[in-house]
């Protein structure tokens, strides 16, 4: 997969845009399928200065699926992150590519201090990759239910981990009761950032009771950091 890929972009209502939110999303889904977030933006002039952009994973053959194809960041051996075998190359090229979205929205001017990277399940898994391994500090990540255990020790190795932005804001929302991107997953990721990493502005918060989606409560936290870290000027 090139670092290349298609995106839904939804510019700013402003003459020039001034902050960035690039939404990555999850299995067997689109760019248009989390369009909603900019939907529900443009109810308000408090966020005409930001351009949204939603890229769009390709479309490959999932081994956990019987070589069937749908859209994916990476493949899956087995779900849950177990076995031995992992895509590796797939995920890190995910990465690169939505590394490739933030150094678009830098020349097209938008300041990097002003630019958030969030995405749910396979997306919030890029979304923590690119956490680690982006030379450049931006404004805030929101990965959101991260299965991305088994490529902990990839990221945060010496050769491709940055500390471009540990101290950038991280929300972390994770659900008791997923069964795609259990607890203790959650858990571990939060750990590696925080204890193994040295992570220092990274808030892990677990939602009781909650399936494999986003809730309100989550979906309002973007704004939120939009608000901090990205406020109209």
């Amino acid at each position: 997969m090139s670092p290349s890929i298609s995106a839904v972009r939804v510019p700013s209502k402003s003459e020039k845009p001034t902050a960035a939110v690039i939404f990555v999303h999850g299995l067997g889904d689109s760019g248009q399928g989390w369009k909603s977030i900019s939907e529900h933006a443009r109810k308000s002039p408090e966020f005409d200065h930001i351009s949204f952009i939603f890229p769009n994973a390709p479309v490959i053959p999932l081994t956990v699926r019987g070589g069937a194809k749908m859209s994916a960041w990476f493949d899956i051996h087995q779900f849950g992150g177990v076995g031995d075998k992992h895509d590796y190359d797939g995920y890190l090229k995910s990465v690169k590519a939505v590394e490739a979205l933030v150094k678009e929205q830098i020349r097209l001017g938008v300041p990097a201090e002003r630019i958030i990277i969030g995405g749910f399940s396979q997306g919030a898994a890029v979304t923590l990759g690119s956490l680690a391994t982006l030379d450049t500090k931006i404004g805030g990540f929101l990965p959101f239910s991260a299965p991305v255990t088994q490529f902990l020790d990839v990221i945060g190795s010496e050769e491709r981990h940055s500390k471009a932005n540990l101290n950038t804001p991280v929300f972390h929302g994770q659900r008791t009761s997923d069964p795609v991107v259990q607890k203790q997953a959650g858990d571990r990721a939060s750990d590696f950032f925080t204890k193994h990493l040295g992570y220092k502005n990274y808030t892990y918060k677990v939602y009781p009771g909650l399936a494999h989606s986003v809730n309100n409560e989550e979906f309002m936290e973007i704004f939120d950091m939009i608000r901090k870290v990205a406020p109209s000027n």
